[in-house]
């Protein structure tokens, strides 16, 4: 990026605050940074320093069998990170601060990755630290010369605070996603749904699951507010969808018995942008059916409106309506994308919208 160290740190501002309100992306801001250095690749990342393990949240110039490699195994032997995990937020750093070049050309970090990406060195600033975990900015660049890196670690000081302000104004405008009207709408063909956080603490619930749950001791609640479940191989498919930062996994289904019915829990790991995941951490949304009866097809007063859907056609509505994608209704119902693409398109006919967003406004009061 050609101009002065004010010219440069206006134009990465802007594209800051243009990114947090919607008139550009993440990624053009990321795009732009990487310009100011030689060969340059630009990235939002965390990195847990108590789990040794990270991720490249997004990134530029980097391809993806690149960041594949770093989130799947170079995370855990990052050299930099044991000194990042320490260092002032908000501070721009160059790599030589974390770990000195005659160190870093031994290590197996240096060699099978940096070199592989075609970099030498990087600069990079902490943005938040909260639970030994921190989210970070940093530019990989060709360039070794620690004089030239440093004014650009310099730069990314400046962009510090900024970067810290659009992330705090995130969190406190971040609204659930699974809200009341989505919870409302389960309940009404006869699903229980609950949306797990991290530590399994329970974020939101609605009336079925929990007259379901209250059939039987397989899974419950604590006093604490956190899920627990007493089937080993649920329990354990949910610690594995909340750890799972980066990635997406597919849905994990059990079959249940309780009492004198059964019920079958799917498990779907939430979509959510880089920053919400950070700051939020994950959810897996626990879905509960009774596997021994069919789901009801009436409706409550309240959704009196969309009585004209069939039962597999609410499935789908209501799933849409939690936040799911298509795809994802589409597994957790046990049907080809192609048949959920179907009743998708006959639900838009009967409620005369033509689109998910229209969808959802249409069956919230």
């Amino acid at each position: 990026m050609p101009g002065s160290p004010h010219a440069k740190l206006e134009v990465l501002t802007d594209l800051i605050y243009g990114a947090l309100f919607g008139e550009t992306s993440w990624q053009a801001f990321l795009d732009a940074l990487a310009a100011t250095m030689p060969d340059a690749k630009s990235t939002l990342f965390f990195h847990d320093a108590v789990a040794r393990a990270g991720g490249l949240s997004l990134s530029s110039g980097l391809e993806n069998t690149e960041t594949e490699a770093y989130n799947r195994y170079y995370a855990a032997i990052n050299p930099w990170m044991p000194r990042a995990a320490t260092r002032p937020i908000g501070l721009g750093v160059v790599a030589d601060q974390m770990l000195p070049r005659e160190q870093l050309l031994k290590t197996e970090f240096y060699n099978d990755y940096i070199r592989w990406i075609g970099c030498e060195s990087s600069v990079g600033v902490t943005i938040m630290r909260e639970r030994g975990r921190s989210f970070n900015l940093s530019t990989l660049t060709s360039s070794a010369d620690p004089d030239f890196n440093r004014s650009n670690a310099e730069l990314l000081s400046e962009l510090a605070p900024h970067l810290r302000r659009a992330f705090d104004f995130i969190r406190r405008e971040h609204r659930d996603p699974n809200n009341e009207n989505g919870l409302a709408l389960f309940d009404a063909i006869g699903v229980g749904i609950v949306y797990i956080g991290e530590d399994q603490n329970i974020r939101s619930i609605n009336s079925a699951a929990e007259r379901m749950m209250a059939e039987g001791e397989v899974i419950g609640v604590t006093s604490t507010g956190r899920i627990m479940i007493n089937d080993g191989e649920l329990a354990s498919r949910l610690s594995a969808l909340l750890r799972n930062r980066l990635q997406t996994a597919s849905p994990a289904t059990t079959l249940i018995r309780m009492k004198n019915t059964s019920f079958k829990c799917t498990l779907v790991k939430m979509q959510s942008d880089f920053i919400t995941e950070f700051l939020e951490g994950p959810t897996v949304a626990m879905i509960i059916e009774r596997a021994s009866l069919p789901l009801r097809p009436d409706l409550n007063d309240a959704l009196l409106r969309i009585d004209q859907l069939t039962a597999a056609e609410m499935r789908i509505a209501a799933g849409i309506a939690a936040g799911l994608s298509l795809r994802e209704v589409a597994r957790t119902n046990d049907v080809s994308y192609e048949t959920a693409r179907s009743h998708l398109k006959n639900i838009y006919s009967k409620l005369g919208v033509n689109s998910q967003v229209g969808l959802v406004r249409r069956l919230m009061p």
